[in-house]
Formats: C-alpha cells, structure tokens, sequence
C-alpha cells in the first residue's frame, strides 16, 4: 500500500484538485486507487456526484481519528489519496492525515505569499514524525505554475532553504486544472499527473532521492 495525503495551513491551494487529478492517473495505469475525502466541506465527494461518480473507490472520512480508522476499509493493494483539509480550520482531521500518510504532498504556488503561508507545514510535519513508528515523506507540488517564468527556480531555492523537497514534477495553471471541478476528467492533461505518480513511486522506493 501507498498512501499519500495532500495537505496545507490554508484552502485554496489546489488539494482536492490535485488528489483527485492524481486518483485518476494511478486508476488509468491499472492501480486500485482509495481516495479518502477528509475535507468536512466534501468537495471531493461532491465533485464524483457531479461527475456521476469516479473510476475508483471513494471513502468520506472527515474524522480527527482518520489514521486509526482507515485500514479497516483501505486494501492492501490500493494507493490511498488523502484529500486533508486545512490546517487553520480542521487541525485534528489534518494532523490525523499526517499521521497517517507515507507521503506528504503540499500543493502550493509559486508565489512570495504562498511560500509564506506554506512554511508552518515544516513544523506540523515535524511534531506528527514524534508520534510515528517511521517519519513521513514529505514534498512541495508546485503548481499553478508560469511555465518557464521565472518564480519557478525562486520558489525551488526558497523552499529548498527551508529544508523542504520540491517535487520535478510540475503543474501549470491551466484552465484545463482550474475549470475542471464537478466533470469527469478527460485524458487532455492527464500526462502531468502520471508523472507525478511516478515521482511519488520513485521516490517511496528510493526514499533518498533528492529535491
């Protein structure tokens, strides 16, 4: 089993977008997929209603006791896909993701104030590894991103100095992405996000790979 949690302090910054985006990239290459909605708000369980549903497993669990819980219901072959809610609202649904999760993904921005908002992560982080068995993996996804601007190296080397990784793969803004809420996800697009699942299986076999 992979897990993996897509959390921040604050909304707004692409979480549901990118769990379930990435949900479908591992459902597509023939991976049993379990996305977890975490979020009190339920965007992700409202957006597969809308859809008339999604090509994989989906499990409401909104509870601060999420990491106890979810192994009664996840397979052992599944990639689970945790779409946590913010930090600031739902701390102890959040932090339960944490616990829980071998990867830890922060969608952030390439902005100076996003990069702000997003450095409290490293302290959440740090204070749920104290009460695992094994510390998290944990990384930035940069997205909404100006290809080939230049706040994308600016934005490496800022989270870089503040110890995080930043994943290679990353995530344009695209009205494809931003539009694409409340639709079944068509196969444009879908390429960035398999990069991603390699990424995030690279690195679960290879922990040491660097930012």
């Amino acid at each position: 089993m992979l897990s993996i949690a897509f959390v921040n302090t604050k909304a707004g910054t692409g979480k549901t977008t990118s769990a379930v985006w990435l949900a479908h990239a591992f459902a597509a290459a023939n991976r049993p997929v379990l996305l977890v909605d975490a979020d009190p708000q339920g965007s992700a369980l409202e957006w597969s209603d809308l859809a008339e549903s999604f090509p994989f497993r989906l499990l409401p669990m909104a509870s601060e006791k999420l990491h106890l819980r979810i192994l009664d219901y996840a397979r052992p072959d599944e990639v689970v896909i945790i779409d946590a809610p913010q930090l600031e609202d739902h701390a102890g649904i959040a932090r339960s993701a944490l616990r829980f999760a071998d990867e830890v993904v922060i969608p952030c921005a390439p902005t100076v104030v996003e990069i702000s908002r997003t450095a409290p992560m490293q302290t959440e982080i740090e204070a749920m590894a104290s009460v695992r068995l094994l510390p998290p993996r944990s990384a930035v996804l940069l997205n909404r991103a100006v290809t080939n601007a230049n706040s994308i190296p600016a934005a490496r080397e800022a989270f870089g100095s503040m110890g995080f990784d930043v994943l290679r793969t990353l995530v344009p803004r695209l009205e494809l992405y931003a539009q694409s809420y409340g639709a079944p996800l068509p196969l444009a697009g879908a390429d960035i996000w398999c990069d991603l699942a390699i990424d995030l299986i690279n690195r679960a076999e290879t922990p040491e790979m660097a930012r």
